[in-house]
Order: C-alpha cells, then sequence, then structure tokens
C-alpha cells in the first residue's frame, strides 16, 4: 500500500461526492463525453473523466485503442493489460475519481482519486489530468502512481 503515500496527500476528511450538479452538467452536454475531452477550454466533468478511466480498464479494449487516454503511454502499450490484470487480481482494492475537478492553470487540471481497500477507510490522492494531443488524458503521473498500488511497474513511468 505504498504506492497510495505516493499519490498525494492523506485527506481524512469524508470522501467527497459527485453532486447533482455535476451529473447534471453531464447530461447538459447531451452525454457527449468525447466532445469533453477534446475541449481544451475547459476540464471535463467528473463523469467524463471516470467513463475515461472505464475505457482504459476495460480489457474488451485492445491496448492499443487506450494509448490515446493516458499521458506517455505510447511508451509502454502494454500497460493498459496490466492495469486490467492487477485490478481483477486485486479486488479488494478499488479507486475512481472524485469531484471537484479543478483548473490547474493551461492544459492541466486536479482531480481526487478516493482509493479504497479492504478493511480500511477510503483516502483521497491528489492526482492530474492534462490536455495533450487534442485530448483530455490522465497524467502519467497519476496512472504511475495507480500502478504502484499494484507493484506494477512501467516504462512510461520514472524509476
Amino acid at each position: 500500500m505504498t504506492g497510495v503515500a505516493a499519490c498525494g496527500g492523506d485527506d481524512s476528511d469524508a470522501p467527497p461526492v459527485p453532486t447533482a450538479t455535476s451529473t447534471a452538467d453531464a447530461g447538459a452536454a447531451g452525454g457527449d463525453t468525447e466532445s469533453e475531452i477534446t475541449n481544451g477550454s475547459k476540464p471535463p466533468s467528473i463523469a467524463a473523466l471516470n467513463e475515461l478511466v472505464d475505457t482504459a480498464v476495460d480489457p474488451k479494449i485492445p491496448s492499443k485503442d487506450k494509448i490515446v487516454l493516458v499521458e506517455g503511454s505510447e511508451k509502454d502499450p502494454a500497460i493498459f493489460d496490466e492495469l486490467v490484470k492487477a485490478r481483477a487480481e486485486n479486488s479488494d482494492v478499488d479507486w475512481v475519481l472524485v469531484n471537484p475537478v479543478i483548473s490547474a492553470g493551461p492544459n492541466k487540471a486536479r482531480v481526487k482519486v478516493r482509493i479504497e481497500t479492504a478493511g480500511n477507510p477510503p483516502t483521497n490522492a491528489e492526482s492530474t489530468i492534462v490536455f495533450d494531443d487534442g485530448r483530455w488524458k490522465l497524467s502519467n503521473e497519476t496512472v504511475c502512481n495507480l500502478l504502484g498500488l499494484y507493484q506494477v511497474k512501467s516504462a512510461m513511468c520514472a524509476a
């Protein structure tokens, strides 16, 4: 569980819960997640980001089609297969992105990852998304920290 500390600070307060407003915002966009993900003028909704995460860990989608989801993943496209396998083998570890999504300057935003492990209270960790090559992606740092939860190493992560 040492990877959790690397993700960011521990937030012992109750984890933020997606609000009706964020759900309504996603619905107001017509449910068009792709247009949210490709709009560089503002960060996407939490619903759009979690759909991106769901795609990244979907075993039915080939790894080559997931490279556009994570910054720097072209260095190790097979990492998506490792992530899918690690999540399946560690069902007692779960994580999801939670509100708020906060702009952190041009082409960058912050979001929390709520990490839950069996027998432990949820922990919120800082993470980032980046606008790169015309779309919002999970940052390399975020994904590398999540891989640390499963003790998985990748060529896309700094040693």
